[in-house]
């Protein structure tokens, strides 16, 4: 007969999901110190596991395979850069660039690591065919939610197709921009390139916005 002491308690749903949270949160995070510090070619089952302190099976768990590892870390380091743009509150586009210009040259060009992951992951998510879909659906999530906090922050109200298609630009060229960054090593170049883009496509989205 199985007595209360004896029987085996089963794990809290809540705290289960936590603990499950936790652990990929950790997975994530290992895979992205992993490519920091090794890059692209560093990212194996073995060292992840290693590094994260789960059984290959508790790996499989929570992905699929290490391609699924890949889109996770790089949708993280790319929320750290750009999940910050437009919280400010800009109240016009000119703003908003100014804010990006903040964030590139005084945050991500200064944060080797997120820097090396998103050179290491952007190039590979963007030729491997794997990839592709995982890597549009995080990216159009990420840009579909900047486009909404931009236009409730804006004084005056832009077209909201025109300001997707410009903060699209704007996080394609920022990305863009970290690659070339990283493998040039030249921040001044990066800047002149930045205020090019950022007069002409200010000089356009404010050439589209029609007075109410």
């Amino acid at each position: 007969m199985t007595t209360p002491a004896t029987r085996q308690a089963k794990p809290h749903p809540k705290k289960a999901a936590i603990s499950a949270s936790r652990t990929k949160a950790l997975i994530v995070q290992s895979a992205c110190d992993l490519i920091a510090e090794g890059g692209y070619d560093s990212l194996t089952a073995a060292a992840l596991t290693a590094r994260a302190g789960v059984s290959k099976g508790g790996l499989y768990h929570h992905f699929g395979g290490m391609a699924d590892v890949a889109v996770a870390a790089y949708r993280q380091a790319s929320q750290r850069v750009f999940g910050v743009l437009g919280t400010g509150s800009p109240k016009t586009f000119s703003d908003y660039l100014d804010e990006v210009e903040y964030v590139v040259f005084e945050r991500l060009l200064a944060d080797q690591k997120t820097l090396r992951v998103i050179s290491e992951l952007y190039p590979r998510l963007i030729l491997d065919a794997s990839h592709q879909q995982a890597r549009k659906e995080s990216f159009k999530t990420i840009m579909d939610k900047t486009s909404r906090v931009l236009n409730d922050s804006f004084v005056t109200k832009i077209d909201e197709e025109i300001l997707r298609k410009a903060v699209n630009l704007v996080a394609a060229f920022v990305t863009g921009l970290a690659v070339q960054s990283r493998e040039l090593r030249d921040v001044e170049e990066s800047r002149q390139l930045w205020q090019l883009f950022s007069e002409a496509l200010n000089d356009r989205v404010v050439a589209g916005i029609k007075p109410n």
